[in-house]
């Protein structure tokens, strides 16, 4: 006979699943909610009537455009721009609530350094989170977390989660029990490309777990955790993708890490061993899983081997004073946080959390001890390929975005939309992001599944011998699949589309365009589509 104690956690378990797995018809922050699933159970919309959606509140257009993925809350949808705004707007009525510059929120906090005023974008690209009365995002330059009042925008507070002058904030906040969580990544990673002679490298990563105090208006940093040794030669191991996921069984939080940028001479023997050759607290390429009250780490899965790279990698000649690895590691970053899966969607009773790798392998990790339960490979790639910036579960699948693919026979070279098994990661299909009319077709990422479908961002269209220089100039689509994979609606977008996907009841929001150097200069729009009233 059960205890009462193990009735009443299995009953908190049960209920905070529901909770967090997607109960609310609201979307919080990148993946939806804070077993960042990116999975909306409950939707008015069908294979019937979703190629009905109809764009509704037109002018909505940016320079650059959106890539965040909205968040939504009541009436109301919350983003940031690639120009430097963040922008609340009421999507019932289509007039904006308030508009903020984060591009002087970020001038006005300290002067910037010349290489940053250069490098890094003075804005926000992270989805926020709300709390109440207060709303929270993190911002490129600077890599500070901003509370804002959430019905005037009003300025709160400012903290700087990395002091170094090249952190950014790309990774999203999660939001758990009046604390957030959030990491730090870098632009020092493509600096010695963009900086000839540039010392690569000195930012090491990090972990961040903060506190909001309403009554003062003030930040408080709970714990910071390093992904690398300190005062070493050791430099990369960013966290970039998604956003953090919260174990309530545990009371822990899961991040994902990136690769090394360089390293110290004696271990230069690990880029041809395993993992198991790097010494303790080198945590590149891994999924940490920390305590949420201390940051203490609960266990650490490092997966491959010692992967250094940055942009001096890419020259040719290879330039070895700065590209630590000669020939370069694979950058076969974890370009996302894990999703949580509760014991109660899986068929062998174990808490689990599921990741993708840019090397193009899908993960389930024991949440419990980072035990292996399965890996499957589903495609070979590390540099800008693989499975990146996240993935959507429901119940019984994973469904994944592949920019390139070795495992389907296509006519034309186009990235591939997939699902896999929850319990045993079978890939059950792929099939071309090239639908109808639109070849060639080019797919980076996440996807979101919400009732019976998966809505797909297709991000573009490459050149016919496969090289995907062009996609950043080119019409993005969005394309909505059953859970069998066949296609039920393809609608082509006004320009790139590489944001993520928010659904909240009848509505399906999304931005486009994208900032990225010279390469694309346009501007993109916040799409918000219902199904058409009869």
């Amino acid at each position: 006979m059960s205890s009462l104690p193990s009735l009443l956690a299995l009953l908190f378990t049960t209920i905070t699943w529901v909770h967090a797995g997607g109960g609310s018809s609201d979307w919080s922050g990148w993946g939806g909610n804070s077993f960042n699933n990116r999975w909306q159970p409950s939707t008015s919309l069908t294979a019937s009537n979703v190629p009905s959606l109809t764009r509704r509140c037109s002018g909505l257009v940016y320079p650059f455009g959106i890539s965040a993925t909205p968040v939504i809350s009541g009436k109301v949808v919350y983003y940031p721009t690639w120009n430097g705004s963040f922008v609340a707007l009421d999507y019932t009525t289509c007039q904006i609530q308030w508009q903020i510059n984060v591009t002087q929120i970020i001038y006005d906090f300290a002067p910037l350094d010349p290489q940053t005023e250069t490098a890094v974008y003075k804005v926000s690209r992270t989805s926020p989170q709300i709390d109440g009365d207060v709303l929270y995002f993190g911002t490129q330059a600077h890599a500070l977390m901003v509370a804002v009042n959430v019905k005037t925008g009003s300025l709160l507070d400012i903290i700087q989660i990395h002091p170094h002058p090249l952190a950014i904030i790309t990774t999203s906040p999660t939001l758990y029990n009046g604390t957030l969580f959030l990491g730090t990544s870098s632009y020092e990673e493509p600096a010695p490309l963009e900086f000839p002679g540039y010392p690569c490298c000195s930012f090491i990563g990090n972990a961040v777990a903060l506190s909001f105090n309403r009554y003062l208006s003030k930040f408080s940093v709970k714990w910071n955790v390093a992904t690398l040794p300190s005062n070493s030669s050791w430099s990369g191991a960013g966290i970039w993708g998604s956003q953090p996921s919260i174990d309530p069984s545990r009371n822990q939080v899961f991040f994902g890490t990136g690769n090394v940028y360089s390293f110290p001479p004696e271990f230069a023997h690990c880029a041809n061993e395993t993992s198991a050759c790097l010494p303790a607290g080198v945590n590149q390429e891994s999924i940490l899983a920390l305590s949420i009250p201390t940051g203490k780490i609960n266990w650490v899965r490092r997966i491959t081997r010692m992967d250094a790279w940055n942009g001096a990698c890419v020259l040719s000649p290879i330039d070895t004073t700065a590209c630590a690895e000669d020939p370069p590691g694979t950058d076969a970053d974890f370009g996302m946080a894990p999703s949580f899966v509760p014991h109660q969607t899986t068929a062998f009773g174990k808490d689990m959390v599921v990741v993708g790798q840019k090397n193009g392998v899908l993960y389930a990790f024991d949440a419990a001890d980072g035990t292996t339960i399965w890996q499957q490979q589903t495609s070979s790639d590390g540099l800008g390929g693989g499975i990146s910036w996240g993935i959507a579960m429901d119940d019984k699948q994973i469904y994944f975005t592949l920019p390139f693919t070795t495992t389907v026979d296509l006519s034309e070279p186009t990235s591939v939309f997939g699902a896999a098994d929850l319990g045993t990661g079978k890939v059950l299909w792929q099939v071309p992001a090239a639908t109808g009319n639109h070849t060639n077709a080019f797919a980076l990422t996440a996807p979101t599944v919400a009732g019976d479908l998966v809505f797909y961002p297709r991000t573009g269209i490459v050149k016919s011998d496969g090289s995907a220089a062009d996609y950043d100039n080119s019409q993005g689509g969005l394309v909505v699949v059953d859970k069998s994979g066949k296609v039920v609606a393809d609608m082509t977008t006004d320009t790139t589309f590489q944001g993520g996907i928010a659904v909240s009841d009848g509505y399906v929001m999304f931005g486009t365009g994208y900032r990225n150097g010279q390469q694309y200069l346009g501007n993109g729009s916040l799409y918000i589509l219902e199904i058409a009233k009869k």
